[in-house]
């Protein structure tokens, strides 16, 4: 299984409470059952783009102490309890603003650049992020990044149109060499950990719902492709 490009450390760790099983990464449905309220109801509907932000925090702070911002440097590069994540996950839903009640969607890709813009200013890092827009550089950027340490969020687009609602991105589950899928996915966030190429395809290893899937992907540039403004909503979190 040749890799083409990967991080370097450890990816996110929680410790389930319910199972003892160790995730990987996040998930928003550990809100599930929190206290039954409309506001963590939304979280564990719509916080997949919470999630991802709150992984790469968690990330660049193992791999780098300059990355440690104070709300989170005590809970990198260690399995954490669900509790300890989910006060990662909360300080992340306040410094983004929240999942407003009126509007009953997750957050946008040009929110997460601008607001993570807005703390590399603060803590003066020298990183930038732009939301991509372009499918002929996609892959380029992704394997550019995680080349550099970098998690990678993208964004599974949603199906603007009536006539392609149910259609998405296939996430694959893996036994041996075997690729088998799992669900169907639209309009969601997860994290890209890896790149590599295997039985003549290359897949994306991604994170979702504190899980590890994998994803086809020419089968990925051809929905994003195939969908109107799939580019752009089916894109990246491009950090450089």
């Amino acid at each position: 299984m040749p890799q083409i490009a990967g991080l370097t450390s450890q990816y996110i760790q929680v410790k389930r409470e319910t199972t003892n099983n160790v995730t990987y990464g996040g998930d928003q449905g550990f809100f599930k059952e929190v206290s039954g309220s409309a506001e963590d109801e939304r979280k564990r509907r719509l916080g997949c783009g919470i999630v991802a932000f709150c992984d790469l925090l968690l990330y660049l702070a193992e791999i780098n102490p300059v990355y440690q911002i104070q709300e989170i440097k005590n809970h990198s590069d260690r399995i954490l309890t669900e509790s300890e994540y989910k006060a990662c996950f909360n300080f992340v839903y306040g410094f983004l603003g929240g999942l407003p009640e009126k509007r009953n969607k997750g957050l946008s890709g040009f929110k997460l650049s601008r607001k993570f813009n807005r703390m590399a200013v603060a803590e003066n890092w020298k990183l930038k992020a732009v939301w991509g827009w372009s499918g002929r550089k996609l892959f380029q950027r992704i394997t550019r990044m995680l080349d550099q340490d970098i998690p990678v969020i993208l964004c599974i687009p949603m199906m603007l149109f009536k006539k392609d609602k149910g259609k998405g991105a296939a996430f694959y589950k893996k036994e041996g060499k075997t690729y088998y899928r799992a669900c169907t996915v639209s309009e969601h966030y997860v994290v890209v950990t890896e790149v590599f190429e295997e039985n003549e395809s290359i897949y994306l290893g991604i994170s979702s719902w504190g899980e590890k899937y994998y994803v086809n992907w020419k089968e990925y540039e051809k929905l994003i492709h195939a969908h109107f403004l799939g580019t752009i909503l089916g894109n990246i979190l491009y950090i450089k």
